[in-house]
């Protein structure tokens, strides 16, 4: 059994080669391949639609490929879909890619693939770790919920109500929804999420005011 689904990311078909093997036997793969022209969007989608428990990319995806973008920038749109999916960025720059990178967390020495087996085997375990950590999260998550859906709607209390509304905006942030949310949460959710807006905009004004 895989400690989980691996998307892994990269122009250098060798160094996909010997991710395949580091990884061999201990989770499930997909690789992806970029090649010159690729659209970051494309491959975005392609990850998401896959989906993976995590996702480990190379930095200079630029390097050996005529593409606009690297593996931050690729990191940062997925962010932006699946807020807290796993990710990691492996580089032969770590310099470079520390300097780029908003989280230096997310930073693997690529040599770590071709290192001594004990930096294998520790790089595999903190991959699987994130993996299981994010799962665990998640499926708190769902069944909080679940369970506070299960109070009938005239006895939830208005902390339970803000929860509700903090669990299912968490759940929506990896891209998912929770489909049994009453209309009427939904609703409140919309009124607080204007209401920061509003307040962000007045700001705004009164910024450019004092110009």
């Amino acid at each position: 059994m895989t400690k989980g689904r691996i998307v892994y990311i990269d122009e250098d078909p060798d160094d996909i080669v010997y991710f395949q093997e580091f990884v061999d036997g201990h989770f499930t793969l997909e690789t992806i391949q970029i090649i010159n022209d690729s659209e970051l969007s494309e491959v975005v989608d392609d990850i998401l639609n896959s989906p993976p428990d995590a996702v480990i990319t190379d930095f200079m995806l630029n390097e050996k490929a005529t593409v606009g973008f690297n593996g931050q920038a690729l990191i940062e749109l997925l962010q932006e879909r699946n807020k807290h999916i796993p990710c990691f960025l492996l580089t032969s720059h770590a310099p470079d890619a520390l300097e780029a990178t908003h989280d230096a967390r997310l930073v693997q020495a690529k040599a770590v693939m071709l290192g001594q087996d004990d930096l294998k085997s520790l790089f595999r375990s903190q991959i699987a770790k994130v993996i299981e950590d994010h799962k665990v999260k998640i499926n708190r998550a769902e069944e909080e919920l679940e369970s506070l859906l299960a109070i009938p709607k005239q006895e939830i209390s208005a902390q339970q109500r803000q929860r509700i509304i903090e669990l299912d905006n968490y759940i929506e942030e990896h891209g998912l929804t929770s489909e049994s949310l009453p209309s009427e949460l939904k609703e409140e959710r919309s009124i607080e999420l204007l209401t920061k807006l509003v307040g962000q905009v007045d700001e705004l004004l009164n910024h450019k005011g004092k110009k």
